[in-house]
C-alpha cells in the first residue's frame, strides 16, 4: 500500500512540474505587425491625411507576401488589418494615438533639437541639456501613450493567437511588439535627429 501511495505521489509531482514548464510558443508576424502600426499611425494620427487627399486614385498595392511561417495565420489574407482592427476596439489605446498626433509638431521640435533622441525601447529620451517644465510635460506624456500604444499590439497579437491574455504570454509578446515600433521609430526618422540602434548605440540619422 505504501509503495503504492509513492507512487502515485511521484507521478502526480511529475504531472504538476511538466506543466509547469509547458510554454505556449506565440507566433509573431514581424512585417503585419509594422504594417498594422503603420496603419494605425495614418488612421488615427492624421501623419499622412494631405498626402492621401493628393494622391490619384490607381491600383491597389500589391498584398502578396512571399514567406513561409509556422501559423495558420500565414496563410490568411489581410493579417496587418485583422491586427489594425483589434487594436482599434482599444478605447484607451485610440485615445494615445490620437493625442500623439496632436503634439507631433512640438515632439518634432525636441527631436530637431537634439536634445531628444529616439530610444531602442520605442520611447523619447533625454540625451543632452534639460528639458523645460513645459517640454518635460510633452515629453513623459508622450511616452506614457507609446507604452499604451505598444501594449495595445502586445495584446492584439495575444488575441489573433486565441491564446489567454496572461502574464507570461504578455512577457513573451511585449519584447517584440516593442522592437518592432521602435524599428518604425528609427525608420521614419528625419535627418539629423538622434537614433539609437538595437545595440544602444546613438548616432544622427
Amino acid at each position: 500500500m505504501k509503495r503504492k501511495i509513492a507512487f502515485l505521489t511521484a507521478a502526480l509531482f511529475f504531472v504538476l512540474v511538466s506543466c509547469a514548464v509547458i510554454t505556449v510558443n506565440i507566433y509573431f508576424p514581424e512585417k503585419d505587425v509594422k504594417e498594422a502600426y503603420k496603419t494605425l499611425e495614418k488612421e488615427l494620427m492624421g501623419a499622412d491625411q494631405k498626402n492621401n487627399e493628393k494622391k490619384p486614385e490607381g491600383k491597389p498595392e500589391s498584398s502578396i507576401r512571399f514567406e513561409l511561417v509556422p501559423s495558420a495565420y500565414a496563410q490568411e489574407a489581410g493579417v496587418a488589418d485583422k491586427i489594425a482592427e483589434i487594436v482599434k476596439k482599444m478605447p484607451d489605446v485610440v485615445n494615445a494615438y490620437k493625442d500623439m498626433g496632436i503634439r507631433i509638431a512640438d515632439i518634432d521640435r525636441l527631436r530637431d533639437s537634439g536634445v531628444v533622441g529616439e530610444g531602442n525601447k520605442g520611447l523619447l529620451v533625454v540625451r543632452e541639456g534639460t528639458l523645460t517644465p513645459a517640454d518635460k510635460n510633452i515629453f513623459d506624456t508622450e511616452n506614457q501613450d507609446r507604452k499604451t500604444v505598444m501594449q495595445g499590439m502586445t495584446k492584439a497579437i495575444i488575441r489573433i493567437n486565441r491564446v489567454p491574455e496572461n502574464e507570461e504570454n504578455l512577457k513573451q509578446v511585449t519584447p517584440q511588439a516593442i522592437e518592432q515600433f521602435a524599428s518604425i521609430r528609427r525608420d521614419s526618422a528625419k535627418k539629423g535627429w538622434w537614433i539609437q540602434d538595437a545595440n544602444g548605440n546613438w548616432s544622427k540619422k
